[in-house]
């Protein structure tokens, strides 16, 4: 599956998101808060989760949390537009990459490339560990670099 759920609040940033990751080749579904995300993913139509950090209601940290226990097999990328905030405190092992906006077409294909690197990896690292040990594995040893152009 290449489908990315965008979750995000600002309609005109999840077209942009939209236009630039279907170009790319991939299926996308959106949601404009996280606990629609999280209805969203009970259906298993996606399979990497782009989403914001801040917004009105449950954030994304919130959606992070749920998501890694209820889909261990969802690869999520969260962004912000607080430049401040170290990538280090949402990633803790749950989170597979971190962008901060303004971002431009090409940071988010490689996050985007990134998430599915993991997804692609996650079946030989998840051997004999949990998920979440698998995913902390995966991000601090050899992370595989995303495929040419994604």
């Amino acid at each position: 599956m290449r489908s990315i759920l965008i979750v995000e609040d600002d309609s005109r940033i999840r077209e942009i998101l939209k236009r630039w990751l279907t170009a790319a080749g991939y299926e996308t579904a959106e949601a404009g808060d996280a606990e629609t995300a999280l209805d969203m993913l009970q259906t298993g139509a996606s399979d990497v989760v782009l989403c914001d950090v801040t917004m009105p209601g449950r954030g994304g940290l919130w959606l992070v949390e749920r998501a890694r226990e209820a889909f261990p097999a969802v690869a999520m990328v969260l962004a912000t537009g607080i430049d401040n905030v170290h990538p280090s405190i949402s990633l803790g092992g749950n989170v597979v990459d971190y962008l901060i906006k303004p971002f431009e077409r090409a940071a988010v294909l490689t996050a985007v490339g990134l998430a599915r690197a993991w997804i692609d990896a996650r079946p030989a690292a998840g051997a004999g560990g949990s998920d979440k040990d698998a995913l902390s594995e995966w991000l601090q040893g050899g992370r595989a670099q995303p495929p040419e152009g994604k």
